[in-house]
């Protein structure tokens, strides 16, 4: 799970399609498991 957010730069809705689960169910393990989330940056203003 946490190959496939990194893969994916931790966009879960695409992770899930990926692996094949739904959105609430990586949102689950990611929870169960602990799995910390890259803090993602805001896109800079022009």
């Amino acid at each position: 799970i946490a190959d496939m957010l990194q893969l994916h730069d931790f966009n879960r809705a695409a992770a899930a399609r990926a692996l094949g689960i739904s959105r609430v169910t990586l949102y689950n393990k990611i929870r169960k498991y602990r799995i910390k989330m890259k803090d993602r940056r805001p896109l800079e203003e022009e």
